[in-house]
């Protein structure tokens, strides 16, 4: 390998590092310039607007909220790096490739954020910036084309449980046989009658039904206090509350210093207790 490549990254690193980070103040005021801007281009777009002036006045929302989201996204260049190089680089990618897919995902989470909900954007931005380098390994990895949230499930299924545990559910055996077998006619499981060229949909929630479910700030706040201090912290880690990363069980369990299967119990619980309170559900 030339020095080319380290050089250009090298390079790349000095060059996004000269961007100062944001405070949460700022994530708000230019989530807010991004809204109005995405508003005003509507307007234009539908020649919702009554005169001249009022047509300059949205071009001039368009034009703050392209200038809001280069700096949102400049300024999380770094962001996008810290999650690629903890990733196992597959040997048809190089970092460069995970970090530009990463970028992408910063792009979107920049497009898609709310500054209103009260939650900072690190943590949301690094579930896209995972979704879209999780992507693009899946893509690489394997014969086989799967969905991307299908990988994700098998990916935590696989953490916690060996291939051929009963812990792994029967359609996650099927995935993860299809992603490692090289021929379409070979049956996706022994005395099985489908092969690979039968369809599996996946049960799994989109992305956005997960940001919505455990990101909106005042119910989390809510639930989380009716827990006692370590099963919190068990939920946090979980799910990944504090920093992005959701932990496995066993994880939580060294963090905890109780068993994994102690762990499981105690998260599944207060998950049950939550699903049946009242006060977090009203209309259930």
């Amino acid at each position: 390998m030339t020095t080319a490549a380290p050089n250009t990254l090298n390079l790349y690193l000095n060059e996004i590092g000269q961007h100062e980070l944001l405070s949460k103040a700022d994530e708000v005021d230019l989530a807010d310039r991004i809204r109005k801007a995405r508003e005003a281009s509507q307007k234009m777009e539908l020649g919702d607007y009554r005169d001249i002036k009022q047509l300059k006045q949205l071009e001039r929302l368009v034009k703050k909220g392209a200038l809001a989201k280069e700096r949102f996204i400049l300024s999380n260049l770094r962001l996008v790096v810290s999650i690629a190089k903890k990733y196992p680089v597959p040997g048809s990618l190089e970092l460069e490739d995970l970090i530009q897919e990463g970028n992408i995902g910063l792009e979107h989470a920049v497009e898609k954020f709310d500054g209103r909900k009260g939650f900072k954007f690190s943590t949301y931005g690094t579930f896209w910036i995972r979704q879209a380098i999780n992507r693009l390994i899946d893509q690489h990895s394997n014969l086989i084309r799967i969905p991307a949230d299908t990988h994700s499930a098998l990916r935590r299924q696989l953490r916690e449980a060996d291939a051929t545990s009963p812990e792994l559910s029967v359609e996650m055996h099927r995935i993860n046989a299809l992603t490692k077998v090289a021929s379409l006619d070979v049956p996706m499981v022994d005395d099985g009658d489908k092969d690979l060229h039968a369809v599996l949909a996946s049960q799994e929630q989109t992305p956005d039904e997960l940001v919505t479910e455990w990101h909106h700030q005042q119910l989390v706040v809510q639930a989380l206090a009716k827990m006692r201090p370590q099963v919190r912290q068990m939920i946090r880690h979980r799910f990944g509350l504090d920093d992005g990363v959701e932990k496995t069980f066993i994880e939580i369990g060294d963090l905890a210093g109780v068993s994994a299967e102690s762990a499981r119990r105690a998260v599944a619980k207060a998950l049950t207790e939550l699903a049946n309170d009242q006060a977090l559900n009203p209309a259930s």
